[in-house]
């Protein structure tokens, strides 16, 4: 191959110019990981033209649904004037314009029983304890913080609790404003002004930021471990200094590399980006491995030149393989519509491609540098080689048995998609969030139905009553619901329409709290002819109740019938966008899949030039595919957001261990060797190198284990397990296939 012969030319002359430049170039690419972020919004796992998402942006338009940052707060009794006057000082601290909703301190308005007491003791003093003091201020008599409190009672259960040990004070944002920024200001507020309380940010924009700079940090602990883990790993293979470099330094540069430039193309990451990273650093090494065990192979030949260009033609062309059928597996995640889905793939095709080259370049290098040999022979690894080739056969059939076992239990894989389970455990605003929907708002996430009539259409008698009957349906489907005709059904059950006017007046315009989530411009639009009923559900309720609940309730809806042109949505919210998720999962990995095994079976046919060894390279994946269901069904782990994406994972790997076995069983009949004979070689040689390759990946995985995500957590147990079913093929399957009479 000429492009082997100059390029081996270029590397033996040069290795520490090249080396030097690569070193550079990698510097001033790495520096943009600076401009890496989190993302962590749930609704990025569905397109913008989903019918989910686009009924659930057309309500968040035309309510205007604001962000909050709540301040969860905890005392002996919140109507203690000491309690209630740190509340007001955090809130004065951070709402310091009161009147200017927002254009200075970014702060829209605020909600508490501090602010609302203070209110009602500015009013003027009346007859009969009607008004206040005059003072805008919290008193300091308990009698008249009662009698205020008497006179809110309206905000029981959305502001306080009866209990008067919690309360929440609801900041709510101006558009366009650092949520970040504001989270700051807040907690050195919280920590300087909680004296006589316990106060913890919560709300969907605490947990958010909250993760966002968790998984960060987890990102960090996850790189150092998986990169210890790999050290220690080729220490106890190679028990040599050298091999170190060479297998580290093209990883750490082929990782710079990666994340430098998601810096300036793609600066988004998301919680998948973990894994991304584990992965990519024990694929990195993978390579590395490939050449520089080939390299001390062609020991006998003495030329520097002819020995560099022996690697990069043999083991080069493996490696190129190899790295072409990973990008094309993890490129078929690319044709995902979930955009997570998307950015994973082209973080991990980036990084694949990008490990290949580092691994092409400096190996040879490195190998010239610190004239690397090692010449030693494991003398078990062979007598194992001669097994599996002896056994294949029976091995074989071994392999078909559980192939059956586990297609057997495959309609027990679930899917499963919690965004809470996602979180790292342990986060306060996380945690504090559980327990105030639970509280306050009987669940962690705010959904709603749109109600539209004719205009002045909600002021009807009848209308109302369909609302309420739509409710009380919705409660026997396992939701909870609130809605304008609660309010004015407390007024009296038989409904007249000057008594609707005169109550729903109160929705229109006058900001609703709705668990974290604020409606600026309330229930009732200005022509009485839209509202909302709100739906949450509990917070610890399993995916499968959650999509029944919903299912049933949307069947309710297409069914309902409200006067005077009455319409009824569909549910939208945070939990349908979670069931649409878990739905379309399953869908997506065997999409993905079916793309991913077709490119790569064109690939193999075109690398070996013979379509029957491309057809033959596909079984021993073929087989690993087959035995996920029974990996997930064993260690009870449903498909997830994030190991979803396993099944492309270890078909990228799993074809890389065929490609290398089968490009040198070809080497070995080329020099004049037996098939079995062949057979034998390949594993003692190209065998040893698949294990070492494999076990680094996989004890870089372990590293995720120390990140408190249980979800991550069962995105490595599987993919370990699958990529030692991997090797399993690799070593039981393929002498098999190879050994029977449709190769020759």
């Amino acid at each position: 191959m000429k492009i082997a012969h100059s390029l081996a030319k270029i590397l033996v002359k040069r290795p520490k110019t090249i080396l030097i430049l690569y070193t550079i170039i990698t510097i001033v690419i790495g520096l943009q990981i600076r401009n890496l972020y989190m993302e962590s919004d749930l609704t990025q796992y569905l397109p913008q033209n989903d019918p989910t998402f686009q009924l659930w942006d057309r309500i968040d338009h035309e309510f205007q649904i604001g962000s909050t940052i709540i301040v969860y707060v905890n005392a002996d009794d919140i109507r203690d004037p000491y309690i209630l006057r740190e509340m007001d000082r955090v809130t004065t601290k951070i709402n310091t314009y009161e009147l200017d909703k927002g254009k200075t301190d970014g702060i829209f308005s605020v909600s508490s029983i501090a602010q609302l007491i203070k209110e009602e003791n500015a009013k003027p003093n009346l007859p009969d304890g009607l008004g206040g003091t005059g003072k805008y201020e919290i008193p300091d008599d308990p009698a008249l913080i009662t009698t205020y409190i008497a006179r809110i009672q309206s905000m029981e259960g959305i502001l306080f609790l009866n209990t008067y040990k919690d309360a929440v004070i609801v900041f709510q944002l101006a558009e366009n404003v650092s949520y970040s920024t504001i989270l700051e200001n807040v907690k050195a507020a919280v920590e300087k002004d909680a004296q006589y309380s316990d106060m913890t940010l919560t709300g969907g924009i605490a947990m958010q930021e909250a993760m966002r700079a968790q998984t960060l940090q987890s990102l960090n602990i996850v790189f150092l471990l998986a990169f210890v883990f790999v050290v220690i790993n080729m220490f106890l293979f190679h028990r040599n200094v050298k091999s170190f470099a060479i297998g580290l330094i093209p990883l750490g540069y082929s990782l710079a590399l990666t994340f430098g430039i998601l810096g300036t193309v793609q600066p988004q990451l998301t919680i998948l980006t973990i894994a991304a990273a584990a992965l990519l650093i024990g694929l990195g090494d993978d390579y590395s491995v490939y050449y520089a065990n080939r390299f001390t192979e062609e020991c006998s030949i003495q030329d520097k030149i002819e020995r560099v260009e022996c690697t990069l033609r043999r083991t080069g062309k493996a490696v190129l393989l190899c790295a072409v059928a990973t990008m094309i597996g993890f490129g078929s995640l690319m044709t995902s519509y979930m955009p997570p889905m998307v950015s994973f793939g082209f973080v991990c095709l980036l990084g694949t491609a990008l490990v290949f080259l580092s691994a092409t370049i400096l190996v040879p290098c490195l190998c010239l540098i610190l004239n690397y040999e090692k010449h030693e022979t494991n003398h078990q690894w062979k007598r194992f080689a001669h097994l599996v080739v002896n056994q294949r056969k029976r091995l074989f059939v071994i392999g078909c048995f559980f192939v059956i076992l586990s297609l057997l239990v495959l309609p027990q894989v679930k899917t499963d998609v919690n965004f809470i389970e996602m979180a790292p455990k342990g986060i306060p605003e996380v945690e504090k969030l559980l327990e105030y929907s639970q509280k306050f708002g009987k669940g962690a996430n705010f959904n709603a139905i749109l109600i539209e009539t004719d205009p002045q259409g909600l002021t009807y008698p009848e209308v109302i009553d369909g609302i309420y009957s739509l409710e009380i349906q919705i409660r026997a489907a396992g939701g909870s619901a609130y809605s304008i005709a609660d309010e004015i059904k407390k007024i009296n059950d038989i409904l007249d329409r000057s008594i609707i006017v005169e109550k729903i007046a109160n929705f229109v315009g006058i900001e609703q709290i709705i668990l974290d989530k604020v409606a600026k411009k309330g229930l009732v639009d200005k022509d009485y002819s839209k509202t909302l009923i709100l739906v949450s559900f509990p917070a610890e309720i399993s995916i499968e109740q959650l999509e029944k609940s919903i299912t049933q309730i949307n069947e309710i809806t297409q069914q309902t019938f409200l006067p005077y042109n009455g319409r009824v949505s569909q549910l939208a919210g945070q939990d349908v966008i979670t069931v649409e998720v878990n739905k379309q999962i399953m869908g997506t990995q065997a999409s993905s899949l079916t793309i991913e095994l077709l490119l790569i079976l064109a690939c193999l046919i075109i690398g070996f030039g013979s379509v029957r060894i491309g057809f033959l390279s596909l079984i021993p994946v073929l087989f690993v595919i087959a035995w996920e269901p029974g990996a997930l069904v064993m260690f009870g782990i449903p498909l997830s957001l994030i190991n979803v994406t396993i099944a492309s994972i270890v078909v990228s790997s799993g074809i890389d261990y065929g490609i290398v076995i089968t490009q040198r069983i070809k080497e070995e009949r080329e020099k004049g060797f037996s098939k079995i004979d062949a057979m034998r070689t390949t594993i003692e040689t190209s065998g040893w190198a698949i294990v070492t390759a494999s076990t680094t990946t996989m004890v870089a995985l372990l590293a995720t284990f120390a990140v408190n995500i249980p979800m991550l957590h069962q995105f490595s147990i599987v993919v370990i397990t699958l990529y030692s079913f991997s090797v399993i093929a690799a070593f039981c399957i393929i002498p098999a296939v190879y050994a029977s009479k449709w190769i020759k």
